[in-house]
């Protein structure tokens, strides 16, 4: 079983020190990205990511500090970067080297300029959505760069576990970038909705928490099947089986 997170646009490069650590699978891709960014003019890179002019500005110091060997000292494992509603949920900086091992088998997180992520993998800060409109030389979206390179990887990972089955806890922006079907295994979404005046909806700023909440009880727990993922109840969320499909489980609270 292997999870799939979207990143998040909050980084914090100052977190928890780890000496193990990993390179991205496509860090030459995620290069040649920056390269051709690097390229733009600082208007026209606010149009790209529809940024201030001050977040313009720290964007384009970001890419322009890019380089590359990855080290500890100028790059941090994904897990410990990413700040985001999701990954506040995750007690990274408790985690044990045994913890860690079982989320570097189990979780891959999708990511604009890198494709995808181990958790342990080295990353430097940048800002990137998957959903920009970037045009290359050969493909006029990011989907269309990273969507082969990507599913081709979590294939790859897929073939070596037990069980085969990517559990989809990414947004939807990030989630289509995988080719469903090219996928080598089952696919499933995971849907948290939230009790608001009497009814059950999906409330943006919880399920992104819910997620990573379950990322964490996926590593804290040591599951490797799917399937075990049912008996998720942490902050009130249930799993509810009258409303759920093979293909996409729901989970409710309140």
């Amino acid at each position: 079983m292997l999870l799939v997170l979207a990143p998040s646009k909050t980084q914090q490069f100052n977190k928890r020190e780890y000496s193990a650590h990993t390179i991205p699978a496509l860090i030459d891709k995620a290069h040649y990205l920056v390269d051709r960014i690097c390229l733009l003019s600082r208007d026209e890179l606010s149009q790209l990511m529809k940024t201030s002019e001050k977040l313009t500005s720290a964007t384009q110091d970001k890419f322009h500090s890019f380089h590359t060997p990855f080290t500890l000292e100028n790059a941090k494992q994904a897990l410990f970067t990413f700040q985001g509603d999701s990954y506040k949920a995750i007690s990274a900086d408790e985690y044990s080297d045994e913890d860690l091992v079982h989320a570097q088998q189990h979780l891959r997180i999708l990511s604009g300029l890198y494709g995808i992520l181990r958790p342990l993998d080295l990353m430097q800060p940048y800002r990137l959505e998957m959903s920009s409109r970037f045009t290359t030389e050969n493909f006029t979206t990011l989907y269309q760069f990273w969507g082969s390179l990507i599913t081709g990887i979590i294939n790859e990972t897929l073939n070596t576990l037990t069980d085969k089955t990517l559990v989809n806890l990414a947004s939807v922006e990030y989630a289509k970038v995988i080719d469903k079907k090219e996928l080598a295994g089952r696919w499933i979404d995971i849907t948290f909705r939230q009790r608001h005046k009497g009814q059950y909806k999906t409330i943006p700023i919880h399920s992104k928490r819910a997620r990573g909440l379950m990322v964490d009880f996926m590593i804290t727990n040591r599951i490797d099947k799917a399937e075990d993922l049912l008996s998720f109840a942490l902050d009130g969320y249930l799993y509810n089986k009258e409303v759920s499909t093979a293909e996409n489980w729901h989970f409710y609270k309140g």
